[in-house]
Protein backbone atom coordinates (compact mmCIF):
# COMPACT_ATOMS: atom_id res chain seq x y z
CA UNK A 1 0.00 0.00 0.00
CA UNK A 2 1.10 3.58 -0.57
CA UNK A 3 -0.01 7.11 0.14
CA UNK A 4 -0.38 9.45 -2.84
CA UNK A 5 0.82 13.05 -2.58
CA UNK A 6 0.35 16.01 -4.93
CA UNK A 7 2.40 19.21 -4.55
CA UNK A 8 1.95 22.49 -6.44
CA UNK A 9 2.96 26.13 -6.16
CA UNK A 10 -0.18 27.73 -7.65
CA UNK A 11 1.27 31.24 -8.17
CA UNK A 12 -1.53 33.10 -6.45
CA UNK A 13 0.51 36.32 -6.49
CA UNK A 14 0.22 36.30 -10.29
CA UNK A 15 -3.55 36.14 -9.92
CA UNK A 16 -3.61 39.15 -7.60
CA UNK A 17 -1.46 41.16 -10.01
CA UNK A 18 -3.55 40.34 -13.09
CA UNK A 19 -5.11 43.66 -14.16
CA UNK A 20 -8.15 42.62 -16.16
CA UNK A 21 -11.08 41.12 -14.22
CA UNK A 22 -11.89 38.73 -17.05
CA UNK A 23 -8.27 37.53 -17.07
CA UNK A 24 -8.45 37.05 -13.30
CA UNK A 25 -11.56 34.89 -13.70
CA UNK A 26 -9.95 32.82 -16.46
CA UNK A 27 -6.81 32.28 -14.32
CA UNK A 28 -8.83 31.22 -11.29
CA UNK A 29 -11.11 28.90 -13.27
CA UNK A 30 -8.19 27.23 -15.05
CA UNK A 31 -6.35 26.78 -11.76
CA UNK A 32 -9.30 25.09 -10.03
CA UNK A 33 -10.15 22.97 -13.08
CA UNK A 34 -6.54 21.79 -13.37
CA UNK A 35 -6.44 20.85 -9.68
CA UNK A 36 -9.74 18.98 -9.87
CA UNK A 37 -8.64 17.18 -13.06
CA UNK A 38 -5.50 16.00 -11.27
CA UNK A 39 -7.58 14.75 -8.36
CA UNK A 40 -9.97 12.85 -10.64
CA UNK A 41 -7.20 11.38 -12.79
CA UNK A 42 -6.99 7.63 -11.98
CA UNK A 43 -3.21 7.84 -12.37
CA UNK A 44 -2.96 10.20 -9.39
CA UNK A 45 -5.97 10.30 -7.03
CA UNK A 46 -3.99 12.04 -4.26
CA UNK A 47 -4.66 11.34 -0.60
CA UNK A 48 -2.78 14.51 0.38
CA UNK A 49 -2.29 17.81 -1.46
CA UNK A 50 0.22 20.50 -0.48
CA UNK A 51 -0.07 23.93 -2.10
CA UNK A 52 2.15 27.00 -1.93
CA UNK A 53 1.39 30.63 -2.75
CA UNK A 54 -2.34 30.35 -2.27
CA UNK A 55 -4.08 33.69 -1.80
CA UNK A 56 -7.19 35.07 -0.20
CA UNK A 57 -8.75 38.37 -1.23
CA UNK A 58 -11.80 40.61 -1.30
CA UNK A 59 -12.96 44.02 -2.37
CA UNK A 60 -14.36 46.38 0.28
CA UNK A 61 -17.74 45.17 1.49
CA UNK A 62 -17.34 41.66 0.02
CA UNK A 63 -16.63 38.35 1.77
CA UNK A 64 -13.09 37.00 1.73
CA UNK A 65 -12.52 34.44 -1.04
CA UNK A 66 -9.90 31.72 -1.32
CA UNK A 67 -8.33 31.20 -4.73
CA UNK A 68 -8.85 27.44 -4.23
CA UNK A 69 -12.48 26.35 -4.25
CA UNK A 70 -13.72 23.73 -1.76
CA UNK A 71 -13.24 20.24 -3.23
CA UNK A 72 -15.75 17.52 -2.50
CA UNK A 73 -14.28 14.70 -0.44
CA UNK A 74 -11.34 16.77 0.87
CA UNK A 75 -10.66 18.82 3.98
CA UNK A 76 -8.83 22.08 3.23
CA UNK A 77 -6.70 24.03 5.69
CA UNK A 78 -5.12 27.34 4.61
CA UNK A 79 -2.39 29.13 6.52
CA UNK A 80 -2.11 32.84 5.67
CA UNK A 81 1.34 34.10 6.58
CA UNK A 82 1.32 37.66 5.20
CA UNK A 83 -1.72 39.86 4.68
CA UNK A 84 -2.92 43.44 4.59
CA UNK A 85 -4.15 43.29 8.20
CA UNK A 86 -0.88 42.26 9.84
CA UNK A 87 1.36 43.99 7.28
CA UNK A 88 -0.77 46.91 6.03
CA UNK A 89 1.99 49.31 5.06
CA UNK A 90 4.41 47.16 3.07
CA UNK A 91 5.05 48.11 -0.55
CA UNK A 92 3.96 44.66 -1.77
CA UNK A 93 0.28 45.53 -1.41
CA UNK A 94 0.65 48.86 -3.20
CA UNK A 95 2.14 46.96 -6.12
CA UNK A 96 -0.70 44.42 -6.02
CA UNK A 97 -3.37 47.12 -5.96
CA UNK A 98 -1.83 49.02 -8.86
CA UNK A 99 -1.01 46.05 -11.10
CA UNK A 100 -4.23 44.20 -10.29
CA UNK A 101 -6.47 47.26 -10.50
CA UNK A 102 -7.93 46.63 -7.03
CA UNK A 103 -9.84 49.35 -5.17
CA UNK A 104 -8.33 50.89 -2.07
CA UNK A 105 -9.29 48.97 1.05
CA UNK A 106 -9.17 45.53 -0.62
CA UNK A 107 -7.89 42.63 1.50
CA UNK A 108 -5.02 40.39 0.33
CA UNK A 109 -3.47 37.39 2.07
CA UNK A 110 -0.86 34.87 0.94
CA UNK A 111 0.30 31.54 2.34
CA UNK A 112 0.08 27.77 1.95
CA UNK A 113 -2.57 25.07 2.18
CA UNK A 114 -2.86 21.36 2.96
CA UNK A 115 -5.78 19.25 1.71
CA UNK A 116 -6.52 15.64 2.60
CA UNK A 117 -9.19 13.05 1.94
CA UNK A 118 -11.99 13.14 4.47
CA UNK A 119 -11.52 9.45 5.28
CA UNK A 120 -7.84 9.86 6.13
CA UNK A 121 -7.61 9.83 9.96
CA UNK A 122 -6.22 13.22 11.00
CA UNK A 123 -5.01 14.02 14.53
CA UNK A 124 -3.12 16.73 16.44
CA UNK A 125 0.64 16.45 16.00
CA UNK A 126 1.20 15.35 19.61
CA UNK A 127 -1.69 12.85 19.75
CA UNK A 128 -0.86 9.11 19.94
CA UNK A 129 -4.09 7.44 18.78
CA UNK A 130 -4.49 3.71 19.29
CA UNK A 131 -5.87 1.40 16.61
CA UNK A 132 -9.49 2.21 17.47
CA UNK A 133 -9.20 5.99 17.96
CA UNK A 134 -11.28 8.22 15.69
CA UNK A 135 -10.47 11.69 14.42
CA UNK A 136 -12.57 14.47 15.96
CA UNK A 137 -13.19 15.99 12.53
CA UNK A 138 -11.32 19.23 13.28
CA UNK A 139 -8.21 20.63 11.59
CA UNK A 140 -5.09 20.29 13.70
CA UNK A 141 -2.12 21.94 11.99
CA UNK A 142 1.10 23.01 13.73
CA UNK A 143 2.78 26.15 12.38
CA UNK A 144 6.54 26.50 12.81
CA UNK A 145 8.16 29.84 11.92
CA UNK A 146 11.26 29.42 9.75
CA UNK A 147 12.09 33.08 9.16
CA UNK A 148 10.81 36.16 10.96
CA UNK A 149 11.80 39.76 11.52
CA UNK A 150 10.71 43.02 9.94
CA UNK A 151 8.89 42.47 6.67
CA UNK A 152 9.51 45.11 4.01
CA UNK A 153 7.23 43.60 1.38
CA UNK A 154 9.98 41.91 -0.65
CA UNK A 155 11.04 38.29 -1.06
CA UNK A 156 14.27 38.83 0.91
CA UNK A 157 12.37 39.63 4.14
CA UNK A 158 9.16 37.65 3.55
CA UNK A 159 8.18 35.55 6.58
CA UNK A 160 8.42 31.80 6.01
CA UNK A 161 6.86 28.94 7.96
CA UNK A 162 6.39 25.17 7.91
CA UNK A 163 2.93 23.70 8.43
CA UNK A 164 2.80 20.21 9.93
CA UNK A 165 -0.13 17.79 9.66
CA UNK A 166 -0.43 14.38 11.36
CA UNK A 167 -2.27 11.34 10.02
CA UNK A 168 -2.47 7.80 11.39
CA UNK A 169 -2.86 4.58 9.43
CA UNK A 170 -4.76 2.18 11.63
CA UNK A 171 -6.75 -1.05 11.54
CA UNK A 172 -7.95 -1.15 7.92
CA UNK A 173 -4.48 -1.55 6.39
CA UNK A 174 -2.30 -2.80 9.20
CA UNK A 175 -4.72 -5.59 10.15
CA UNK A 176 -4.14 -7.08 6.70
CA UNK A 177 -0.46 -7.27 7.61
CA UNK A 178 -1.39 -8.73 11.02
CA UNK A 179 0.40 -5.84 12.71
CA UNK A 180 -1.22 -4.19 15.72
CA UNK A 181 0.80 -1.00 15.74
CA UNK A 182 -0.37 2.39 14.43
CA UNK A 183 1.68 4.01 11.67
CA UNK A 184 2.02 7.80 11.90
CA UNK A 185 2.49 9.96 8.82
CA UNK A 186 3.61 13.58 9.15
CA UNK A 187 3.34 15.99 6.24
CA UNK A 188 5.36 19.22 6.28
CA UNK A 189 4.43 21.89 3.73
CA UNK A 190 7.24 24.34 2.90
CA UNK A 191 7.97 27.43 0.84
CA UNK A 192 11.58 28.37 1.53
CA UNK A 193 13.26 31.72 0.94
CA UNK A 194 14.67 32.92 -2.35
CA UNK A 195 16.60 36.18 -2.55
CA UNK A 196 16.34 38.93 -5.13
CA UNK A 197 19.03 38.37 -7.76
CA UNK A 198 19.59 34.66 -7.15
CA UNK A 199 20.52 32.51 -10.14
CA UNK A 200 21.43 35.64 -12.10
CA UNK A 201 25.21 35.22 -12.16
CA UNK A 202 26.11 36.76 -8.79
CA UNK A 203 27.70 33.94 -6.71
CA UNK A 204 27.64 36.03 -3.52
CA UNK A 205 23.82 36.29 -3.64
CA UNK A 206 23.49 32.59 -4.51
CA UNK A 207 25.67 31.67 -1.53
CA UNK A 208 23.68 33.87 0.84
CA UNK A 209 20.40 32.36 -0.40
CA UNK A 210 21.80 28.89 0.20
CA UNK A 211 22.89 29.85 3.71
CA UNK A 212 19.39 31.13 4.55
CA UNK A 213 17.72 27.97 3.22
CA UNK A 214 20.15 25.68 5.04
CA UNK A 215 19.21 27.43 8.29
CA UNK A 216 15.53 26.92 7.47
CA UNK A 217 16.13 23.24 6.66
CA UNK A 218 17.91 22.85 10.01
CA UNK A 219 14.78 24.14 11.73
CA UNK A 220 12.69 21.58 9.83
CA UNK A 221 15.05 18.62 10.31
CA UNK A 222 16.21 19.40 13.84
CA UNK A 223 13.37 21.46 15.29
CA UNK A 224 10.54 19.35 13.87
CA UNK A 225 11.62 15.86 12.74
CA UNK A 226 14.41 15.27 15.27
CA UNK A 227 12.52 16.89 18.13
CA UNK A 228 9.49 14.65 17.57
CA UNK A 229 11.51 11.48 16.99
CA UNK A 230 13.56 12.17 20.12
CA UNK A 231 10.29 12.57 22.07
CA UNK A 232 9.24 9.20 20.70
CA UNK A 233 12.56 7.63 21.69
CA UNK A 234 12.19 9.01 25.23
CA UNK A 235 8.86 7.22 25.67
CA UNK A 236 6.62 10.25 24.95
CA UNK A 237 7.46 11.97 28.22
CA UNK A 238 5.66 15.12 29.34
CA UNK A 239 8.01 17.85 30.57
CA UNK A 240 10.71 15.19 30.92
CA UNK A 241 8.62 13.00 33.21
CA UNK A 242 7.84 9.39 32.39
CA UNK A 243 4.15 8.62 32.02
CA UNK A 244 1.75 5.82 31.11
CA UNK A 245 -0.59 5.88 28.09
CA UNK A 246 -3.94 7.51 28.67
CA UNK A 247 -7.19 5.93 27.42
CA UNK A 248 -7.14 5.94 23.61
CA UNK A 249 -3.34 6.25 23.46
CA UNK A 250 -0.82 3.64 22.33
CA UNK A 251 2.91 4.10 22.87
CA UNK A 252 3.81 0.97 20.89
CA UNK A 253 3.96 2.52 17.41
CA UNK A 254 5.79 2.03 14.13
CA UNK A 255 8.48 4.61 13.27
CA UNK A 256 6.71 7.65 11.77
CA UNK A 257 7.07 8.47 8.08
CA UNK A 258 7.90 12.12 7.36
CA UNK A 259 6.91 13.67 4.02
CA UNK A 260 8.42 17.08 3.24
CA UNK A 261 6.80 18.87 0.30
CA UNK A 262 6.93 22.26 -1.30
CA UNK A 263 8.78 24.94 -3.17
CA UNK A 264 12.26 24.59 -1.69
CA UNK A 265 13.84 27.17 -4.03
CA UNK A 266 17.03 25.16 -4.48
CA UNK A 267 18.30 23.07 -7.38
CA UNK A 268 19.23 19.36 -7.38
CA UNK A 269 22.94 20.30 -7.54
CA UNK A 270 22.78 22.55 -4.46
CA UNK A 271 24.24 22.10 -1.00
CA UNK A 272 20.67 22.19 0.33
CA UNK A 273 19.65 19.15 -1.72
CA UNK A 274 22.77 17.30 -0.56
CA UNK A 275 21.87 18.26 3.02
CA UNK A 276 18.48 16.55 2.63
CA UNK A 277 20.15 13.43 1.27
CA UNK A 278 22.64 13.32 4.16
CA UNK A 279 19.67 13.54 6.54
CA UNK A 280 18.38 10.31 4.91
CA UNK A 281 15.47 11.88 3.04
CA UNK A 282 14.73 10.45 -0.39
CA UNK A 283 13.98 12.72 -3.34
CA UNK A 284 10.94 10.94 -4.80
CA UNK A 285 11.43 12.29 -8.32
CA UNK A 286 14.64 10.97 -9.85
CA UNK A 287 13.01 11.75 -13.21
CA UNK A 288 12.68 15.52 -13.10
CA UNK A 289 11.86 15.97 -16.78
CA UNK A 290 12.75 19.49 -17.88
CA UNK A 291 12.10 20.98 -14.44
CA UNK A 292 9.36 22.14 -12.07
CA UNK A 293 9.43 25.91 -12.71
CA UNK A 294 8.81 27.74 -15.97
CA UNK A 295 10.11 30.93 -17.47
CA UNK A 296 6.63 32.49 -17.57
CA UNK A 297 2.92 31.85 -17.39
CA UNK A 298 0.31 30.44 -19.72
CA UNK A 299 0.81 28.58 -22.96
CA UNK A 300 4.30 29.98 -23.48
CA UNK A 301 5.61 28.75 -20.13
CA UNK A 302 8.58 26.40 -20.52
CA UNK A 303 10.32 24.56 -17.68
CA UNK A 304 13.78 25.90 -16.99
CA UNK A 305 14.82 24.61 -13.54
CA UNK A 306 13.83 22.35 -10.66
CA UNK A 307 13.03 23.89 -7.27
CA UNK A 308 9.94 21.92 -6.11
CA UNK A 309 10.27 18.54 -4.38
CA UNK A 310 8.59 15.79 -2.44
CA UNK A 311 11.00 14.15 0.03
CA UNK A 312 10.24 11.22 2.34
CA UNK A 313 12.19 9.62 5.18
CA UNK A 314 14.14 9.04 7.19
CA UNK A 315 15.21 5.98 5.21
CA UNK A 316 16.51 2.91 7.06
CA UNK A 317 14.26 3.79 10.04
CA UNK A 318 10.91 4.86 8.59
CA UNK A 319 11.34 3.71 4.98
CA UNK A 320 13.06 0.82 3.26
CA UNK A 321 15.62 2.68 1.07
CA UNK A 322 15.74 0.05 -1.67
CA UNK A 323 11.98 -0.31 -2.01
CA UNK A 324 11.40 3.45 -1.75
CA UNK A 325 13.94 4.31 -4.43
CA UNK A 326 12.59 1.60 -6.74
CA UNK A 327 9.05 2.95 -6.27
CA UNK A 328 10.28 6.49 -6.88
CA UNK A 329 11.47 5.43 -10.31
CA UNK A 330 7.80 5.01 -11.25
CA UNK A 331 6.76 8.51 -10.14
CA UNK A 332 6.00 10.72 -13.15
CA UNK A 333 8.07 13.80 -14.04
CA UNK A 334 6.54 17.23 -13.36
CA UNK A 335 3.24 17.79 -15.17
CA UNK A 336 4.63 20.54 -17.41
CA UNK A 337 1.57 20.43 -19.66
CA UNK A 338 -0.35 22.27 -16.91
CA UNK A 339 0.64 25.88 -17.56
CA UNK A 340 -1.63 27.92 -15.28
CA UNK A 341 1.13 28.66 -12.79
CA UNK A 342 4.83 29.22 -13.45
CA UNK A 343 5.37 26.05 -11.39
CA UNK A 344 4.30 22.56 -12.46
CA UNK A 345 2.53 20.02 -10.22
CA UNK A 346 4.42 17.07 -8.75
CA UNK A 347 2.82 13.73 -7.89
CA UNK A 348 4.39 10.88 -5.90
CA UNK A 349 3.41 7.48 -4.59
CA UNK A 350 5.09 6.79 -1.24
CA UNK A 351 5.24 3.19 0.03
CA UNK A 352 3.91 2.57 3.53
CA UNK A 353 6.56 0.02 4.29
CA UNK A 354 8.82 0.65 7.27
CA UNK A 355 11.63 -1.82 8.00
CA UNK A 356 10.01 -2.62 11.37
CA UNK A 357 6.63 -3.22 9.73
CA UNK A 358 8.22 -5.66 7.30
CA UNK A 359 9.95 -7.57 10.11
CA UNK A 360 6.77 -7.78 12.18
CA UNK A 361 4.69 -8.86 9.19
CA UNK A 362 7.20 -11.55 8.23
CA UNK A 363 7.19 -12.80 11.82
CA UNK A 364 3.38 -13.01 11.87
CA UNK A 365 2.82 -10.40 14.60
Amino acid sequence: MQINVLNWNVAGAKFLETKNQRAKTIFRNKLNKSLKDLIKDPRTEPDLITLQEIVQYNKPGESVRNIIDPIEGYVQNSFILVDTERHPYVSKWRKVREKGNWPKGSYFGQGTAILWRENLPHFPVWELPDMEAESDGNCHIEEVILMSGLYFGDRDTEPRAATVAHFAIQESYLAIRKVKKPLDIFVVNLHLTTLTGEREGVPEIDQEGGRVRLAQLDTVLNGIVSRYNDWRRSGYRFRGEKREPEPGEDFDRLPPIWILCGDFNFTPESAEHAHMSRANFVDLHPNKGHGTKGSGYGRDAKPTLTCDYIFAGPQYIALNPIFTKLMAQGNPPPFDHIKVSDHFPLFAEIPLSTPQLERLSDAGF
